[in-house]
């Protein structure tokens, strides 16, 4: 229950992508989560805990990497047009 718990987040997340403004990087993340719903439903029908492990470190480094953007955006000021000043 648990995987298919996780390939419904990563299916979700493969469905939030916008291929308009995200390009190139959108269809990477697009075929990067396609295969760990595969390797999710391997771990599955093997019953693999290292397969688990595999899609987990994916995970986290796609976290960590939005992390990165997230606190290299915050340590930028708004431009005071971006808020209408």
């Amino acid at each position: 229950q648990q995987i298919s718990t996780a390939i419904s987040i990563v299916g979700g997340l493969r469905a939030s992508l916008n291929f308009e403004a995200g390009a190139q990087i959108a269809q990477h993340l697009n075929d990067l989560y396609l295969y760990m719903e595969r390797r999710l439903l391997e771990a599955n029908l093997h019953n693999d805990a290292s397969i688990l492990d595999e899609v987990s470190a994916l995970l986290r480094q796609i976290k960590e990497a939005w992390d990165m953007i997230g606190d290299q955006g915050s340590a930028q000021p708004i431009p005071t047009s971006a808020v209408g000043v």
